[in-house]
Parts: C-alpha cells; sequence; structure tokens
C-alpha cells in the first residue's frame, strides 16, 4: 500500500521540480547593488529638495562583500563614511550606519556633550534598483536625515535656548524621503 502511494507520487514530485527548475530567475536586487553609484536627487514628502554642494559631488560605493562607503566634497574638504549593508526580503536595504542624536536635557550639557554618537541600522525600501539607477526611500524623522552619516552629515550646532525648540521639532517631525543614484 505504501509502495502503490510513493509511486503515485514520485511522477509529481518529479514533475513539480521539472517546472520549477524551468523558471528563469529573475535578478535579485542584492546582486545589482554592488557598484559605484552618484547621487542625482531626494525628494521630502514627494517635493524635489534642493541638494548642498557636498549632497551633488556624494559617491556610494556598496562593495558586493557587505561593505558601503559614501564620499562626499565640501569645498576642499573630503567626507567619508562606511557601514555594512544587505538586502532583507529582496525588498529592503539595511544600512548600518553612524547618526547623532541629542541628549536628553542637552541645553544643561556642555557644548561637547550635547550629542550622543551612534552606530545604528536604518532600513530604506528599495523603490527600484537596475543596472543604471537605484531608487530607495525611508521615512524618518528631519533631524535623523540631517544628523545620519549615511549620506551627508550636517554640522551639529551648539544648543542653546534660542535653537533647542527647533532641533527638538525636528527630530519629532517625520517625512518620506527618496534618493534616486546613477551607476558611476
Amino acid at each position: 500500500m505504501k509502495q502503490k502511494i510513493i509511486l503515485r507520487i514520485l511522477p509529481l514530485l518529479f514533475c513539480l521540480f521539472s517546472l520549477s527548475s524551468c523558471q528563469k530567475d529573475e535578478d535579485k536586487k542584492e546582486d545589482l547593488l554592488p557598484g559605484l553609484w552618484i547621487q542625482q536627487s531626494i525628494t521630502e514628502d514627494g517635493e524635489s529638495m534642493l541638494l548642498a554642494d557636498d549632497e551633488k559631488d556624494l559617491s556610494l560605493l556598496i562593495e558586493a562583500n557587505g561593505v558601503y562607503r559614501t564620499y562626499a566634497k565640501n569645498g576642499l574638504k573630503e567626507k567619508n563614511h562606511f557601514g555594512a549593508w544587505s538586502v532583507t526580503n529582496d525588498e529592503w536595504l539595511e544600512l548600518l550606519g553612524d547618526t547623532w542624536r541629542l541628549h536628553t536635557n542637552a541645553i544643561a550639557l556642555p557644548a561637547a556633550n550635547q550629542w550622543a554618537f551612534n552606530h545604528v541600522p536604518n532600513r530604506f525600501t528599495i523603490l527600484s534598483v537596475n543596472a543604471n539607477e537605484l531608487q530607495i526611500r525611508i521615512k524618518t524623522s528631519v533631524g535623523e536625515r540631517r544628523y545620519f552619516a549615511f549620506f551627508v552629515e550636517k554640522p551639529r550646532p551648539v544648543v542653546t535656548t534660542q535653537n533647542v525648540e527647533q532641533l527638538v521639532e525636528d527630530f519629532q517631525t517625520f517625512k518620506t524621503y527618496i534618493f534616486t543614484f546613477k551607476k558611476g
């Protein structure tokens, strides 16, 4: 009885295996990411943003070994950052990078201690990637985007009574950013 069942299931399994092996594998997004990417544009909640000089010159090198590096020039000074990357579910680009956040009660601290350095993961949705273009999206706070060193890290201001409310608001205001890169 068991042999008859096995003999009936075996041809079905063979057919299923044959059909699945005949399907063409699509390129995985992870396989398309390695290479040099040059930033072309940024949108904030669907509106084009003006790129600062260092954002115009931003290069993102994604290496196949799971490391990424960014290069940006601001005048004669070059800024470099690096971190780890991975792709989850062929849908999300996970980037581990440096970021700065305000300490609680930063205004009461000396200027050198007002900001906390963190090395944290960030998850971008891969909107599209092909041999020529990469487009990724993230919903994050204005402050997080400004002080996350993935692309271009802005200088951190000294927290004063005049700017503390605006800085706190920046970390509480969330927007959607889309970054577009062309293959270099």
